[in-house]
């Protein structure tokens, strides 16, 4: 009976206590490890590791649970949940027992989360609020990363009052920023008066038209021009009407009077170089109606096959040389004092063509379609320069 009685105290007073003392101790264990493995994750694997971690180890006396917290505040500010990180972010900070660097940091991610503005949670008095708040802490804990981070974020937060901007402004703002279509609903709210400004006129006109609304662009330059025979309108007509001419090849008619007229502006504005430009793309218009561009392109395509085909020519090469060296050793022999008759000098100059188109690359085809060609832009270019002073007269130019 007695020693049954040792027994039960034995087990009571040192093997269960061992007991429970090498559980905490592999808990502890694995409290370390998981976190490690936790906090080394990416993304949203590292969000998710974190939360597991605290559901398995709530207890907030351990430090380990405390840094899970602010490790998962960052976590899901780095995801740009910024609702999460500030839920976190606040829970850790009422937690409390952090290192200064810790709660500054979390002060900073509160003050950087109110102060998205694409975030649902956007409110730039609490974002100054918590700014202020981190500054101060920065301050007087010497936390120079943060103090200067905070502070630039008060100042993008700040930033200068709003100027008041005049609809002139308003509206070059928006094109110059490639936001045509902010530029375009801004004239439309605009009054009467401010319409008919010129300047604001024009950008409305060029915002249709980087916008490719092309009728409607048309519309309003057309207008501009009929109050103000300027280069710049002319020309922007030409661009809109060759655009459509790609649909409609009798639209190109339209295209090449415009740039012409364009050119011949430019002109009396003093800018020769845009009024060279202006000329050259009226002469691409006028070979484009006649379908002469593609005509030069097919032929370069087929030059450039031919060219790839001059080297293969290189034995053919050779023997036409060796029959044109012969026959004129034949002609030096056999005819000294008396021309050669027709048919050998026929052959000599057929030699000699061969030859040279071998060596070209090119067929006798080819050759001729080159000359066809040369024939037709120089007949086009003449028609061009009768279409000028057409509108030189037109404009008194």
């Amino acid at each position: 009976m007695k020693k049954a009685l040792f027994v039960i105290l034995f087990m009571a007073l040192v093997v269960i206590p061992c007991l429970f003392g090498q559980a905490n101790a592999d808990r502890e264990v694995k409290r370390t490890q998981d976190f490690i493995a936790a906090t080394t994750k990416k993304g949203s694997e590292k969000v998710n590791a974190l939360n597991a971690y605290i559901k398995e180890f709530p207890e907030t006396s351990s430090r380990w649970t405390r840094l899970a917290h602010y490790h998962l505040a960052i976590g899901y500010f780095e995801l740009k949940n910024y609702g999460k990180a500030v839920e976190y972010a606040n829970k850790t900070l009422k937690i409390g027992s952090l290192e200064a660097g810790e709660e500054g940091r979390l002060l900073l991610v509160i003050a950087n989360c109110y102060g998205v503005k694409s975030a649902s949670i956007f409110n730039k008095d609490k974002a100054l609020e918590y700014a202020d708040k981190t500054i101060s802490f920065a301050e007087s804990k010497k936390l120079n990363d943060v103090l200067s981070e905070a502070k630039k974020l008060k100042r993008q937060l700040s930033g200068p009052p709003p100027k008041k901007i005049s609809p002139e402004q308003q509206i070059k703002m928006n094109y110059s920023d490639d936001d045509f279509s902010a530029a375009i609903s801004y004239y439309q709210t605009l009054g009467a008066a401010d319409k008919a400004n010129p300047e604001i006129h024009k950008t409305y006109a060029n915002a249709l038209f980087k916008a490719n609304r092309l009728d409607s662009a048309l519309k309003e330059f057309k207008a501009l021009y009929a109050n103000n025979k300027k280069a710049t309108f002319a020309l922007r007509m030409g661009d809109i009407y060759a655009q459509k001419a790609k649909r409609n090849n009798s639209l190109n008619d339209s295209a090449v009077n415009y740039y012409l007229e364009a050119s011949v502006l430019y002109g009396k504005e003093g800018s020769t170089s845009n009024q060279g430009i202006a000329y050259k793309k009226a002469e691409f218009q006028l070979f484009e109606k006649y379908g002469f561009n593609k005509k030069v392109q097919a032929l370069a395509s087929q030059q450039r096959k031919s060219q790839a085909s001059a080297e293969k020519n290189a034995s053919e090469i050779r023997r036409a040389k060796y029959e044109l060296r012969k026959l004129q050793r034949q002609i030096q022999r056999e005819y000294v004092d008396i021309d050669p008759p027709p048919y050998i000098t026929d052959k000599v100059k057929e030699l000699q063509k061969k030859i040279k188109t071998l060596e070209s690359g090119a067929s006798p085809q080819a050759t001729d379609e080159a000359k066809k060609l040369e024939d037709e832009k120089k007949k086009i270019q003449d028609e061009l320069k009768s279409l000028l002073a057409k509108v030189k007269k037109q404009l008194g130019g």
